[in-house]
Protein backbone atom coordinates (compact mmCIF):
# COMPACT_ATOMS: atom_id res chain seq x y z
CA UNK A 1 0.00 0.00 0.00
CA UNK A 2 1.30 3.46 -0.66
CA UNK A 3 2.44 5.22 2.13
CA UNK A 4 1.29 8.59 0.86
CA UNK A 5 -2.14 7.45 -0.51
CA UNK A 6 -4.73 9.90 0.12
CA UNK A 7 -6.83 8.51 2.89
CA UNK A 8 -9.73 10.86 2.03
CA UNK A 9 -11.93 10.58 -1.49
CA UNK A 10 -13.01 7.37 -3.19
CA UNK A 11 -12.05 4.36 -1.42
CA UNK A 12 -11.19 5.91 1.62
CA UNK A 13 -13.83 3.83 3.91
CA UNK A 14 -11.91 0.64 2.92
CA UNK A 15 -8.53 1.73 3.51
CA UNK A 16 -9.57 3.30 7.19
CA UNK A 17 -10.72 -0.03 7.90
CA UNK A 18 -7.72 -1.49 6.69
CA UNK A 19 -5.25 -0.02 8.69
CA UNK A 20 -7.64 -0.47 11.77
CA UNK A 21 -7.26 -4.27 10.58
CA UNK A 22 -4.16 -3.95 10.21
CA UNK A 23 -3.64 -2.52 13.88
CA UNK A 24 -5.81 -4.24 15.60
CA UNK A 25 -4.37 -8.17 13.97
CA UNK A 26 -0.98 -6.29 15.15
CA UNK A 27 -2.82 -5.95 19.10
CA UNK A 28 -3.98 -9.65 19.36
CA UNK A 29 -0.38 -11.40 17.73
CA UNK A 30 2.15 -8.70 18.23
CA UNK A 31 5.07 -8.84 20.86
CA UNK A 32 3.66 -7.83 24.11
CA UNK A 33 4.86 -4.51 24.11
CA UNK A 34 3.83 -3.74 20.21
CA UNK A 35 0.27 -5.27 20.84
CA UNK A 36 -0.75 -2.68 23.65
CA UNK A 37 0.44 -0.19 22.17
CA UNK A 38 -1.22 -1.04 18.30
CA UNK A 39 -4.36 -1.80 20.67
CA UNK A 40 -4.44 1.89 21.85
CA UNK A 41 -3.51 3.55 19.18
CA UNK A 42 -6.27 1.74 17.53
CA UNK A 43 -8.55 3.49 20.41
CA UNK A 44 -7.25 6.74 19.76
CA UNK A 45 -7.98 6.32 15.82
CA UNK A 46 -11.52 4.87 15.92
CA UNK A 47 -12.29 7.77 18.80
CA UNK A 48 -10.53 10.87 18.21
CA UNK A 49 -8.67 10.58 14.63
CA UNK A 50 -10.17 12.84 11.95
CA UNK A 51 -9.01 11.56 8.90
CA UNK A 52 -9.65 15.01 6.38
CA UNK A 53 -6.65 16.34 8.39
CA UNK A 54 -4.45 12.80 9.15
CA UNK A 55 -4.38 14.05 12.90
CA UNK A 56 -5.97 14.07 16.23
CA UNK A 57 -5.94 15.98 19.83
CA UNK A 58 -6.21 14.19 22.74
CA UNK A 59 -4.94 15.27 26.06
CA UNK A 60 -2.97 13.13 28.49
CA UNK A 61 -5.77 12.61 30.76
CA UNK A 62 -8.39 11.51 28.54
CA UNK A 63 -5.92 8.86 27.26
CA UNK A 64 -5.58 8.14 30.52
CA UNK A 65 -9.10 7.55 31.01
CA UNK A 66 -9.96 5.91 27.95
CA UNK A 67 -6.83 3.16 28.28
CA UNK A 68 -7.49 2.78 31.80
CA UNK A 69 -4.36 4.01 33.20
CA UNK A 70 -2.54 6.96 35.08
CA UNK A 71 -1.84 9.93 33.01
CA UNK A 72 1.90 9.21 33.68
CA UNK A 73 1.47 5.94 32.05
CA UNK A 74 -0.53 7.38 29.37
CA UNK A 75 2.38 9.67 28.48
CA UNK A 76 4.38 7.09 28.46
CA UNK A 77 3.00 5.08 26.49
CA UNK A 78 2.54 8.68 24.05
CA UNK A 79 6.32 8.84 24.00
CA UNK A 80 7.23 4.92 23.37
CA UNK A 81 5.05 5.45 19.97
CA UNK A 82 6.86 8.56 19.19
CA UNK A 83 10.08 6.71 19.96
CA UNK A 84 8.99 3.65 17.57
CA UNK A 85 7.78 6.52 14.70
CA UNK A 86 4.66 5.25 14.57
CA UNK A 87 3.32 8.97 15.57
CA UNK A 88 4.67 12.32 15.42
CA UNK A 89 3.76 15.80 16.84
CA UNK A 90 1.97 17.95 14.09
CA UNK A 91 1.28 20.98 16.58
CA UNK A 92 2.64 20.95 19.73
CA UNK A 93 0.91 21.97 23.16
CA UNK A 94 0.55 25.38 24.33
CA UNK A 95 -1.09 27.04 26.97
CA UNK A 96 -5.37 25.68 26.96
CA UNK A 97 -4.25 23.20 23.96
CA UNK A 98 -3.56 19.99 23.62
CA UNK A 99 -0.95 19.03 21.43
CA UNK A 100 -2.00 17.42 17.53
CA UNK A 101 -0.29 14.10 16.57
CA UNK A 102 -0.48 13.09 13.27
CA UNK A 103 0.15 9.24 12.09
CA UNK A 104 3.51 7.79 10.38
CA UNK A 105 1.36 5.91 8.31
CA UNK A 106 4.20 4.55 6.12
CA UNK A 107 5.78 2.81 9.19
CA UNK A 108 2.84 1.93 11.12
CA UNK A 109 2.04 -0.17 7.94
CA UNK A 110 5.51 -1.62 7.84
CA UNK A 111 5.20 -2.78 11.64
CA UNK A 112 2.01 -4.23 11.14
CA UNK A 113 3.14 -6.44 7.92
CA UNK A 114 4.47 -9.42 9.53
CA UNK A 115 0.71 -9.77 10.80
CA UNK A 116 -1.51 -9.71 7.65
CA UNK A 117 -1.53 -13.08 6.54
CA UNK A 118 -3.36 -13.64 9.43
CA UNK A 119 -5.95 -11.85 8.29
CA UNK A 120 -5.90 -13.53 4.65
CA UNK A 121 -3.44 -13.73 1.72
CA UNK A 122 -6.66 -11.42 0.59
CA UNK A 123 -5.92 -8.91 3.17
CA UNK A 124 -1.93 -9.23 2.28
CA UNK A 125 -2.40 -8.62 -1.11
CA UNK A 126 -4.64 -5.74 -0.89
CA UNK A 127 -2.07 -3.97 1.88
CA UNK A 128 0.83 -4.26 -0.94
CA UNK A 129 -1.64 -3.77 -3.76
CA UNK A 130 -0.54 -6.77 -5.48
CA UNK A 131 -3.58 -8.85 -7.62
CA UNK A 132 -6.07 -10.63 -5.17
CA UNK A 133 -5.17 -14.55 -5.60
CA UNK A 134 -7.01 -16.79 -7.24
CA UNK A 135 -10.06 -18.35 -5.26
CA UNK A 136 -9.24 -21.77 -3.83
CA UNK A 137 -11.72 -24.89 -4.48
CA UNK A 138 -12.37 -24.87 -1.04
CA UNK A 139 -13.77 -23.62 1.50
CA UNK A 140 -10.75 -23.07 3.73
CA UNK A 141 -8.51 -19.22 2.72
CA UNK A 142 -4.67 -20.03 3.75
CA UNK A 143 -2.36 -17.68 5.40
CA UNK A 144 0.19 -18.29 3.14
CA UNK A 145 0.57 -18.74 -1.03
CA UNK A 146 3.01 -20.06 -2.77
CA UNK A 147 4.74 -16.96 -5.09
CA UNK A 148 5.60 -18.30 -8.60
CA UNK A 149 9.38 -17.77 -9.63
CA UNK A 150 9.77 -15.01 -12.40
CA UNK A 151 10.79 -17.01 -16.03
CA UNK A 152 14.50 -16.00 -17.26
CA UNK A 153 14.48 -12.89 -18.80
CA UNK A 154 17.97 -11.47 -19.54
CA UNK A 155 18.23 -9.52 -16.55
CA UNK A 156 19.15 -11.98 -13.95
CA UNK A 157 16.46 -11.31 -11.49
CA UNK A 158 15.30 -15.24 -12.18
CA UNK A 159 18.46 -16.36 -10.51
CA UNK A 160 18.60 -13.69 -8.02
CA UNK A 161 14.98 -14.93 -7.35
CA UNK A 162 15.37 -18.47 -6.74
CA UNK A 163 17.89 -17.87 -4.35
CA UNK A 164 15.97 -14.80 -2.56
CA UNK A 165 13.15 -17.60 -2.66
CA UNK A 166 15.24 -20.21 -0.95
CA UNK A 167 16.79 -17.93 1.67
CA UNK A 168 13.31 -16.86 2.82
CA UNK A 169 10.10 -17.64 1.58
CA UNK A 170 8.21 -15.33 3.86
CA UNK A 171 10.01 -12.47 2.68
CA UNK A 172 10.30 -14.01 -0.78
CA UNK A 173 6.19 -14.35 -0.61
CA UNK A 174 5.43 -10.82 0.74
CA UNK A 175 8.46 -8.80 -0.72
CA UNK A 176 10.12 -10.04 -3.58
CA UNK A 177 7.80 -11.77 -5.58
CA UNK A 178 5.81 -8.76 -6.78
CA UNK A 179 8.69 -7.00 -8.17
CA UNK A 180 8.88 -7.03 -11.46
CA UNK A 181 12.61 -6.70 -13.43
CA UNK A 182 12.74 -3.25 -16.13
CA UNK A 183 16.21 -4.25 -17.12
CA UNK A 184 19.80 -3.78 -16.50
CA UNK A 185 21.24 -0.83 -17.95
CA UNK A 186 24.62 0.55 -16.99
CA UNK A 187 24.94 -2.60 -14.47
CA UNK A 188 21.71 -0.97 -12.61
CA UNK A 189 18.98 -3.70 -12.10
CA UNK A 190 15.82 -1.72 -12.04
CA UNK A 191 12.90 -3.41 -10.44
CA UNK A 192 9.17 -2.28 -10.64
CA UNK A 193 6.91 -2.31 -7.54
CA UNK A 194 3.50 -1.98 -7.31
CA UNK A 195 3.58 0.35 -4.80
CA UNK A 196 5.36 2.91 -3.48
CA UNK A 197 4.97 1.69 -0.25
CA UNK A 198 6.85 -1.82 -0.68
CA UNK A 199 8.97 0.16 -3.02
CA UNK A 200 10.38 2.09 0.04
CA UNK A 201 10.27 -0.69 2.70
CA UNK A 202 12.55 -2.97 0.28
CA UNK A 203 14.76 -0.32 -0.23
CA UNK A 204 15.01 0.66 3.28
CA UNK A 205 15.15 -2.91 4.62
CA UNK A 206 16.78 -5.37 2.11
CA UNK A 207 18.54 -3.74 -0.05
CA UNK A 208 21.47 -5.35 0.49
CA UNK A 209 20.13 -8.60 0.26
CA UNK A 210 18.89 -7.98 -2.95
CA UNK A 211 22.45 -6.78 -4.01
CA UNK A 212 24.03 -9.70 -2.90
CA UNK A 213 21.87 -11.66 -4.37
CA UNK A 214 22.40 -10.12 -8.27
CA UNK A 215 25.87 -10.25 -7.31
CA UNK A 216 28.21 -11.72 -9.90
CA UNK A 217 25.99 -11.11 -12.90
CA UNK A 218 27.07 -7.91 -14.33
CA UNK A 219 25.06 -5.87 -11.51
CA UNK A 220 26.47 -3.58 -9.26
CA UNK A 221 23.29 -1.49 -8.15
CA UNK A 222 19.81 -2.33 -7.47
CA UNK A 223 16.91 0.36 -7.78
CA UNK A 224 13.26 0.00 -6.75
CA UNK A 225 11.02 2.25 -8.41
CA UNK A 226 7.08 2.43 -8.60
CA UNK A 227 5.27 4.28 -11.71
Amino acid sequence: MDGARNITGPGSAALKYDILTALLVTATQGEATEARLALRLSLLITARFNWRSGTFSVGRREMARMWGVTERTAKREIAEMRARGWIAVHVPAARGRVAQYRIELPRVLAITMPHWQAVGPDFAARMVAAPDPAPEASNVVPLRREAALPEEDGSGWARAATQLQAQDPAVWGAWFAPLVPVGVESGILTLLAPSRFLAEYVTTHYHSRLLAAVSGQGVREVRVTCE
